[in-house]
């Protein structure tokens, strides 16, 4: 037994530390400099020279930065209902029923994983520019669901494989058809599954900054990631104040989301990634 010595103890409590230090250091940075008064952005003092909430009030007051906080809220929402319907229905279809090509689309949704986002983009782009969806809500929606599919599908795939085919089954017996079994029987015992993916797929598309930047140039859809990063960030000069505060304000949504969802959602992964 490894025997805890007080060597053993400070270096465990200085590791711990400085391993702290190195996470949230940049959160206290960027608090601090939304705190800022915007002649003082770059003072060297961090939290004892004079603080001011004129940045983040300019940001909740600014009718633009409302207007893409609201298209975030929209297509995030969106998309993480949109990818947690899609891989249900996916993942019940691979755990309870057999076709033919059954494994092959199993491993074309893992192989797409592979794929950079990037050089996804190119094709993804072409898709919606000749389907007519460039520039709208559903190209965002439609992306960020394809990148959702392979993880969310294997996940609840893993929950529905523990699910007795006797139960389905019975259910058969007494009348039930699919949907009544997959909506009465099926998905109420994966519901911590589907927090976890929803979860996830609002946290993808949230803080997704590449598509949303390409597959939407108009200002009145943009969404907060793009819409910060054309408001605040130029070529002669940025505004630091304004952006640390708009990064504190976008950062709240998934912070309440994950402080009242996180028992599922850890409970979701760590079920999903040992069961099946």
């Amino acid at each position: 037994m490894f025997q805890k010595t007080r060597a053993f103890r400070t270096f465990f409590w200085m590791a711990l530390l400085l391993i702290g230090l190195f996470v949230f250091f940049p959160l206290l940075w960027m608090v601090n400099t939304a705190l800022k008064p915007s002649a003082e952005t770059f003072s060297s003092y961090f939290f004892t020279g004079p603080l001011t909430l004129e940045n983040i009030w300019h940001i909740v007051t600014d009718e633009k930065i409302m207007t893409y906080l609201k298209n975030s809220l929209i297509v995030s929402f969106g998309s993480s209902f949109l990818a947690t319907a899609v891989c249900s229905f996916a993942g019940y279809s691979f755990a309870k029923f057999r076709y033919r090509g059954r494994k092959f689309v199993m491993g074309m949704f893992m192989m797409s994983q592979a794929f950079p986002q990037a050089i996804l983009l190119l094709s993804i782009y072409a898709l919606m520019n000749r389907t007519g969806l460039l520039g709208s809500y559903w190209a965002l929606l439609i992306s960020y669901v394809v990148f959702t599919l392979p993880v969310g599908t294997w996940t609840l795939k893993s929950y529905f494989d523990q699910i007795p085919d006797a139960l389905i089954e019975s259910a058969k017996i007494d009348g039930a058809g699919h949907w009544r079994i997959m909506t009465r029987i099926v998905f109420p015992m994966a519901v911590p599954g589907m927090i976890s993916i929803a979860i996830y797929g609002f946290v993808w598309s949230w803080n997704d900054l590449l598509y949303s930047m390409t597959l939407v140039t108009d200002t009145a859809r943009r969404t907060l990631a793009s819409g910060l990063v054309m408001t605040f960030l130029g070529e002669a000069s940025t505004n630091w104040g304004y952006m640390m505060a708009a990064s504190i304000v976008s950062a709240i949504p998934v912070t309440i989301i994950f402080v009242f969802l996180q028992r599922y959602f850890i409970q979701g992964l760590t079920a999903g990634a040992v069961k099946g």
